[in-house]
């Protein structure tokens, strides 16, 4: 594989970003609150526009489901290792096995689960932060 300049490296990993948000039904917003970046530094990252900062990996990780090291590994010309839903889960198995949803509808429905669900995370995280936040004040 040839190595790629910089510009290339970011161009990919937008695109990934962008791929892999959509592929989880999130909004840009909802997945910059799970990622506990400001909504335009998620922008900038997936349309590529700068480098993403290594600080910010973590959270991107994070949102898009990818396990720690995936954004390295996709700036050496690697792949991203995702984290999938457990085989187990119960809401997301009520969807996928009822025989009156068309598979359109339970596409959405899951969509908005995941949705739900990375807005549930984001708010827990921001609640963690400020109780960190807290105790290192008092």
């Amino acid at each position: 594989m040839p190595v790629m300049d910089e510009a290339g490296q970011r161009e990919r990993l937008a695109k990934m970003i962008g791929v892999r948000r959509l592929e989880l039904g999130a909004s840009a917003a909802a997945a910059a609150r799970t990622a506990g970046i400001d909504r335009n530094t998620w922008s900038a990252a997936e349309k590529g526009e700068k480098n993403t900062q290594p600080h910010n990996f973590a959270g991107i990780e994070r949102a898009l489901r990818w396990r720690p090291g995936s954004i390295a590994a996709i700036l050496s010309g690697g792949e991203p290792t995702p984290i999938e839903a457990e085989p187990g889960d119960e809401e997301l198995e009520l969807v996928r096995t009822d025989p009156r949803l068309t598979k359109d509808m339970k596409e959405r429905i899951i969509a908005l689960i995941r949705e739900r669900r990375q807005r549930d995370r984001a708010a827990s995280l921001e609640d963690t932060r400020r109780m960190i936040d807290m105790y290192k004040r008092s």
